[in-house]
């Protein structure tokens, strides 16, 4: 072999190594999935209650939070900041426009909507409370503590990220909450639901938009509470 073939065979095998290093860095081949059982793939009946949350197209869905089924409501055009259960026939989202924030109720099956008010409440506290007064606090390091009475419950981890997932809600029993996570390489965000004690985790949704989700469990009530 000539040098300039060794030369030649040097350049194909960098060129290959290149091409399998992009494929590691940009693309996550290999990369461990960090991501809770799809409850869509593996339903979990332990998960109690719907959920409503909102997609990247900035539709309102209606899912069994065990992942069993689920369906589309409406399409809002503006991402829902906020999400509730009223009863059992409606729902309301609030949107938040250059002109204020609106409460837009909508009929639960069909979608329609039904009354459009302003709103002026602020529930950005109450979305980290959970109905038995604990509350979570969400660690620079993605770590996510559950305190009450100023004492730490426990700490649920969240190890292998990139970065930490962003709390979204409680459930109204308050034994299990949501969160949503946005993987790396710009993969669509997730929602997860974990249990009180972290010991159980599905990923309920791969195109969350909004963080935003309200929590029905029927005999116990919905969370977050409807606006008065």
């Amino acid at each position: 072999m000539t040098r300039s073939d060794r030369w030649f065979v040097v350049a194909v095998l960098g060129g290959v190594l290149a091409v399998i290093i992009t494929a590691v860095v940009a693309l996550g081949v290999g990369r461990k999935n960090v991501s809770p059982p799809d409850l869509q793939e593996q339903p979990n009946p332990a998960i109690p209650g719907e959920i409503l949350y909102v997609n990247r197209e900035s539709c309102i869905i209606v899912a069994r939070a065990s992942g069993e089924s689920r369906r589309q409501v409406a399409c809002t055009g503006i991402p829902p900041r906020l999400l509730f259960f009223l009863d059992e026939t409606r729902i309301a989202y609030v949107d938040a426009v250059p002109s204020g924030q609106n409460l837009v109720t909508l009929d639960l099956e069909t979608g329609r909507e039904l009354s459009r008010t302003a709103y002026k409440d602020d529930r950005t506290l109450l979305l980290q409370s959970a109905p038995d007064g604990t509350q979570a606090f969400q660690r620079d390091d993605g770590r996510i503590q559950l305190i009450r009475d100023g004492q730490v419950l426990t700490e649920i981890k969240f190890d292998g990220l990139d970065w930490g997932p962003q709390f979204a809600g409680w459930s109204p029993d308050s034994q299990w909450f949501a969160v949503t996570y946005s993987p790396p390489r710009g993969r669509g965000a997730e929602l997860w639901l974990v249990s009180r004690d972290g010991a159980v985790r599905g990923t309920l949704a791969k195109d969350a938009g909004t963080p935003a989700i309200a929590w029905r469990i029927a005999g116990v009530g919905a969370w977050p509470l409807p606006p008065e």
